[in-house]
């Protein structure tokens, strides 16, 4: 892990004295002005949970390529098992990119309410039905226990985060009580050949969301994150802790303030003719479809005027993502 990436303690902050608080806040302010990435301990997470989790997808993604076909979705990067190469990590910026190495299994929303809102057009495919595979037996209850806690965290980040951009700490709690953020369990299976130029795990972009909180494994040297400066840092794990960074929409309410700073995921190294695996269990967090997005009151000042127009979350995510997985987003909109 860079020493560029402080680690916040979440549990610490909720019970600082005035003085820790600020001192915590100013390191959240830095973290996010330079980096764009945390690493958050004191989360509450079982480390069990995140034991059953990791377990139960790794029996999940070694069976038959044909038998976890069954679990995919017609709508691209949405629900259920996305083979490997299914998607183009990266291709926004990089036309070159081949079809990442990885295969991803993708769970929304759990419990969504019967009600209007979640049901309108307007609402697309963000709260469809998740599918569940028949087996591992406790891939299921595993996965949507893990969901609702990274509910729970992702609330409490953004509390965090109104307190250090001075705002009310309940700013952001409208803004995000109906989101249709997307759980995705990432598999970057072991090779038997090198990649051939332009095949990556994942190749260099930012993500699209508030924010993004990931749970990586021990593989070294793996998630990289590229400084403004343009160096290129390791970001490896810390026990205990979750990385988080922050995505191209917090930028945008920032008024660029915070950085959403471009990262990539490296191929790993060869060794007696073979690469490792690794497993990534990526939280996106979204905002309700209908938040408006634009700069805060306080990013702008004499000088510093607003860099971006107010956008409806929805239609700016369904932009991004297609853009950013390479598929033609009128045909998602028609399987819609």
């Amino acid at each position: 892990m860079s020493s560029r990436i402080p680690v916040i303690d979440l549990k610490m902050f909720a019970s600082a004295s005035e003085l820790d608080r600020a001192r915590i806040i100013a390191q959240v302010r830095e973290g996010l002005e330079q980096v764009g990435f945390l690493m958050i301990a004191g989360h509450g997470v079982d480390e069990a949970l995140i034991d059953r989790v990791n377990d139960s997808t790794l029996q999940f993604f070694d069976r038959p390529d044909e038998e976890k076909a069954q679990f995919s979705s017609k709508l691209p990067g949405s629900r259920g098992y996305s083979a490997m190469r299914g998607r183009t990590i990266g291709i926004a910026q990089n036309k070159d990119l081949l079809a990442s190495l990885q295969e991803s299994y993708g769970v929304g929303p759990i419990n969504v309410p019967d009600e209007p809102y979640f049901k309108s057009k307007a609402a697309g495919a963000n709260f469809a039905e998740n599918i569940w595979p028949d087996a591992p037996a406790d891939f299921t209850p595993a996965v949507r226990a893990y969901y609702i806690e990274m509910e729970r965290v992702y609330r409490t980040i953004m509390q965090m985060f109104a307190v250090a951009l001075d705002l009310p700490k309940t700013y952001f709690d409208d803004k995000i009580d109906r989101h249709n953020s997307v759980l995705r369990l990432t598999h970057y299976p072991a090779l038997d050949k090198e990649p051939v130029k332009g095949e990556e795990r994942a190749g260099a972009h930012t993500d699209i969301g508030a924010l993004t909180i990931l749970h990586i494994d021990d593989t070294p040297d793996a998630l990289q994150v590229q400084l403004r400066s343009g160096e290129w840092i390791n970001v490896n794990r810390v026990p205990g802790a979750f990385v988080i960074n922050i995505g191209d929409m917090m930028m945008r309410w920032t008024n660029d303030k915070w950085v959403s700073n471009t990262h990539r995921v490296a191929n790993p190294p060869f060794v007696n003719g073979r690469s490792a695996r690794r497993l990534s269990i990526v939280y996106f967090c979204q905002t309700n479809y209908d938040t408006v997005v634009e700069c805060l009151p306080n990013c702008t000042a004499p000088g510093i005027p607003a860099r971006y127009p107010p956008i409806v979350a929805g239609e700016y995510s369904a932009m991004r993502a297609a853009m950013r997985y390479g598929y033609d987003l009128a045909k998602v909109d028609k399987a819609g």
